[in-house]
Formats: C-alpha cells, sequence, structure tokens
C-alpha cells in the first residue's frame, strides 16, 4: 500500500533547490503526484506530493538532510490527502488593478468570493507601479451561465465599494490565444480626451466640453455629439493636430500592461 507524503520546502530563493530535493526522490523510488512552486519577493515555496511504497520515515529523514545542505527549511506531513491531487482547472481569471490595493479592498474580494462558494486557485502579481496589479486564478464549483453572470454581478458591486478595478474573464484556451486587444484612447492609454485638445487649439474647448457633457447626461446620442464636436473644429490645420499630438502623455501602467 502506498503512503502519500507532503512535501513544503520555504526558503529563500536559490538555484539547485529543486535538484537537491528531487535527487532525494529519485533515490527513494517515489510517484510525485503534484508540484507546485512559487516565489514571492526572494522567498521559494515549493510544494511536492509523493507517494512511497516503503519507509516513508526514512524518506522524510532524507529530505530534512538534503533540505538542510542548502539552508532551506521544510514541513513533512505523512499520510496526507492524495485525493485531493485531482484538480479541475480554474474556470475564471480575475485581474484586480488598485491605486493602491489596500488589504481591506482585498478582504472584500476574497470574503465576496467566499460567499458565492468561488475557491481561489492561484495568485500572482502583473503590475507594481504605478498600480498594484493581481491576477486571481479562480474556480466556480457550478460553472453555468447564471455562476458565471452572479460571479460578475458581485465582483462589480464590490470593485465600486472599495474602488478597486475588477476584470474577469473565463479561463482556458480561447483566453490565452488573444492576439487582438480593443480598447479606448482617451483616458485610457493617454490622458486626457484627444478632441478637448485638439479644441483648446482650434479655441473652442468649451464648446467641445459642453457637448460632451450633454451627451453624458443623455440629452444627446453618441453619433450627434460626436458630429457637432468635429464641426466646430472645421478649419484646423495639420500643424495643429501634429502640436496637438505632442502633448499628450501616455499612462504607464497601460501600456506596460498591454505589452506584456
Amino acid at each position: 500500500m502506498k503512503t502519500p507524503v507532503l512535501i513544503t520546502v520555504t526558503g529563500p530563493d536559490k538555484p539547485g533547490v529543486s535538484s537537491v530535493l528531487f535527487a532525494v526522490l529519485t533515490r527513494h523510488g517515489v510517484e510525485v503526484l503534484d508540484v507546485e512552486q512559487v516565489v514571492i519577493r526572494g522567498r521559494l515555496v515549493l510544494g511536492a506530493l509523493v507517494s512511497t511504497d516503503h519507509d516513508p520515515e526514512g524518506l522524510q529523514e532524507s529530505v530534512e538532510q538534503a533540505m538542510a545542505t542548502v539552508s532551506m527549511h521544510v514541513e513533512i506531513e505523512i499520510g496526507a490527502d492524495s485525493k485531493r491531487t485531482a484538480r479541475l482547472e480554474s474556470s475564471h481569471v480575475l485581474i484586480v488593478l488598485g491605486r493602491p490595493v489596500t488589504a481591506r479592498a482585498f478582504t472584500e474580494v476574497a470574503r465576496r468570493l467566499a460567499s458565492l462558494g468561488v475557491n481561489i486557485d492561484a495568485i500572482r502579481g502583473v503590475a507594481d507601479y504605478p498600480v498594484t496589479g493581481l491576477e486571481l486564478r479562480v474556480s466556480v464549483a457550478d460553472d453555468t451561465m447564471e455562476n458565471d453572470a452572479e460571479l460578475r454581478s458581485a465582483l462589480a458591486d464590490v470593485s465600486v465599494r472599495v474602488g478597486l478595478d475588477i476584470a474577469v474573464e473565463r479561463a482556458g484556451l480561447t483566453r490565452r490565444a488573444k492576439r487582438l486587444v480593443v480598447f479606448d484612447v482617451d483616458s485610457t492609454l493617454i490622458q486626457g480626451e484627444v478632441i478637448e485638445m485638439l479644441a483648446a487649439h482650434v479655441g473652442c474647448e468649451e464648446q467641445v466640453r459642453e457637448i460632451t457633457e450633454a451627451a453624458m447626461r443623455g440629452e444627446l446620442d453618441f453619433a450627434e455629439s460626436l458630429r457637432r464636436r468635429v464641426a466646430l473644429l472645421e478649419g484646423s490645420t495639420r500643424r495643429c493636430w501634429t502640436r496637438s499630438a505632442s502633448r499628450w502623455s501616455s499612462r504607464p501602467a497601460r501600456v506596460r500592461r498591454s505589452a506584456r
């Protein structure tokens, strides 16, 4: 009968830790059931779930001695639950952006996910300046269209309450295969509204802003507001457009994220 053994190695990240551990596992002829590794600010956490059909205590002693040679801390659980290794792929990926992402705000996100029965499978950082970005891989227990909609609605509510931007995507090959991103430029890739910058050079910035605000209040539809604003730019020269473009300022976090 095989005995499952959970090995958790922690300590400063350095070359050779994995090779030392798996050299010991090879000598003991174990079967590897699961492996995970993460590095957080230079600190390594390496977990390996294995099974052995002889002398698990001997395996434990060998691993402890080997990890001591590379100055790593190790915890070993003999008889760990191996049934939990058959993990399903995460159903969704959440991108959480904040400036900053406070502990309170993230707690609210985690609590809302828990209330929906959604498990957080993994978390990794995707941006650090000028905004903090976190990627959460999560699993919805019963992945139906209704639960997908409930997840999105709940996180939209949390996003407003705690001041975070939260994007929800379905996990899988379709997400990883994306090669084209379409999004707004004004106040997204760049700081400010282009048409208002152009209007400032022409001398009609106030009129353009009034039309924009009327559209935002629902008094004009987008097409009509665009026609009116563009009409005010009639007579502007190419030099005017070039001078305006030279003053556009990009938003670093957006540009860096889109380049990944």
